[in-house]
């Protein structure tokens, strides 16, 4: 059994990657289909210090507003879900390794 992300990434042949570097993937992927960065903020559990009305007190974005507004997240990682399954689905086309090598002169 694999236990640590780095023993996974060598099983799988991948370039090792840690939790922050998904969490920065996931907010980077919600930006590009249009969710709007207060609600990847919400998303990522970042305090809030402007929407779409202007400037928000950091008291008032950290310790006032304890609204989980779990719908707007719940709608923006649904759709994270559908982009990353959008992703997965789609046919590569293959190559072989010697198609991806430079020629050398």
């Amino acid at each position: 059994m694999v236990t640590n992300t780095m023993g996974l990434c060598e099983l799988l042949g991948l370039k090792p990657f840690t939790p922050h570097d998904l969490r920065r993937t996931a907010a980077s992927l919600m930006g590009n289909i249009g969710v709007p960065r207060s609600i990847i903020s919400l998303c990522l559990d970042h305090t809030i210090k402007a929407d779409e009305h202007g400037a928000v007190s950091p008291v008032t974005g950290k310790h006032y507003d304890q609204d989980e507004r779990i719908d707007e997240k719940r709608e923006a990682l649904q759709k994270l879900a559908d982009e990353i399954r959008r992703i997965i689905d789609s046919p590569v086309e293959a190559t072989t390794p010697d198609a991806m090598m430079p020629l050398a002169a």
